[in-house]
């Protein structure tokens, strides 16, 4: 049986959110911020695209053929 999360259905906290920003400020890997929250990776991603503390990336238009 897989181990839950200490975080598990809880909601983020804004001592989680603030840590969040600083190690994301930091260029911290996604793997390496969620062991520190205690969440898992696409917690961490999902949270960063929420709160839009990275730029996403856009795919270049292309012109004509």
């Amino acid at each position: 049986m897989t181990k839950k999360r200490a975080h598990h259905g809880h909601g983020w906290t804004p001592s989680d959110l603030k840590k969040l920003k600083s190690l994301v400020a930091k260029g911290t890997p996604r793997a390496d911020i969620a062991r520190v929250l205690g969440r898992t990776v696409s917690a961490v991603y999902q949270r960063i695209v929420t709160e839009r503390m990275s730029p996403r990336r856009r795919r270049a238009k292309r012109r004509g053929r």
